[in-house]
């Protein structure tokens, strides 16, 4: 950092704290800040202005740099009891490449309201006979989650999970978060387990409109599954699902830069390691599918 900008925030903070302190902290001579002073009696012209403020959007700023909007920023600036107009802070973010990102909208408002025949199920799974099942089949979370793909798209992947053995049993990706995406994964998970396996089993989601269709309910039940929902507001019934979307969206590559295709090919493999592979401290240190057949077998 040149010499002018460490004058510049010195400038800035004064009021704050002693002159020969920020000298101190910055590694300059006070002689050297009055000089600059001196030489700008009235106010550092508008280069050098911005730069100052440059940096200390840079500093204040930190990790959320390029998230936080030209307001946040100037909330932020406030706090240092240094008083900058907030659209100056937009027009210098904008100059020098800094403005956050426009939020993407939720994709999440592209689930169309599919029918107006639904059913909200009682919701009868207990927390304890969710996260204390001894045995495999017999508790099943669904869930969906969007990812980011190329082309500024998103993809959807729809799950159903072993509340047991922690194994996705079936899987199926979309480009629309809709009935026919959750019915086909039923499609699958209906060839994975057998009828003797799965009847009298449950199935828990939420009570979104994809869960809350008739098409859903009745398809689930004709698969010998008792259906249950949780209420808006209280995910936790469905929790193991929603850890499986935070790992898998930690450990997958950068996915914004693929094409749907690619996306499906990496999200297949990823659930096959998952399964396969990938071990699970609170299950005996095993993997989803070594546990499901330790417990068969014993």
């Amino acid at each position: 950092m040149s010499p002018w900008v460490k004058y510049g925030f010195i400038e800035i903070l004064r009021n704050i704290h002693s002159v020969a302190l920020l000298c101190h902290i910055a590694s300059v001579h006070k002689s050297g800040y009055y000089a600059w002073k001196k030489r700008t009696p009235q106010r550092m012209n508008k280069k050098r202005k911005d730069a100052v403020l440059v940096e200390l959007i840079r500093t204040t700023s930190g990790k959320y740099l390029g998230y936080w909007g030209s307001r946040q920023v100037t909330m932020q600036i406030s706090k240092l009891k240094s008083p900058v107009n907030h659209k100056r802070v937009e027009r210098v973010m904008r100059e020098y490449g800094l403005l956050s990102k426009r939020r993407s909208v939720n994709p999440y408002k592209n689930i169309p309201k599919e029918s107006s025949e639904i059913e909200i199920a009682e919701n009868i799974l207990s927390r304890k006979y969710a996260f204390d099942t001894l045995w495999p089949f017999r508790v099943f979370g669904t869930d969906i989650t969007f990812i980011r793909i190329a082309d500024n798209k998103w993809a959807y992947l729809s799950i159903i999970k072993d509340f047991c053995t922690g194994e996705i049993i079936a899987h199926e990706t979309s480009l629309k978060p809709n009935i026919e995406l959750v019915l086909a994964t039923l499609n699958v998970f209906a060839t994975h387990v057998p009828l003797e396996a799965r009847l009298g089993g449950i199935m828990h989601s939420d009570c979104g409109s994809t869960y809350t269709s008739k098409a859903h309910c009745n398809t689930a039940r004709a698969l010998g599954l008792n259906v249950s929902m949780s209420r808006k507001g209280n995910c936790i019934d469905n929790a193991p699902t929603e850890s499986f979307f935070g790992h898998m969206k930690d450990e997958l590559p950068n996915t914004r830069n693929m094409t749907y295709e690619e996306l499906r090919k990496t999200v297949d493999e990823y659930i096959m390691d998952y399964n396969t592979v990938r071990k699970q401290w609170h299950r005996e240190k095993m993997s989803p599918v070594e546990y499901r057949e330790h417990l068969l077998c014993d």
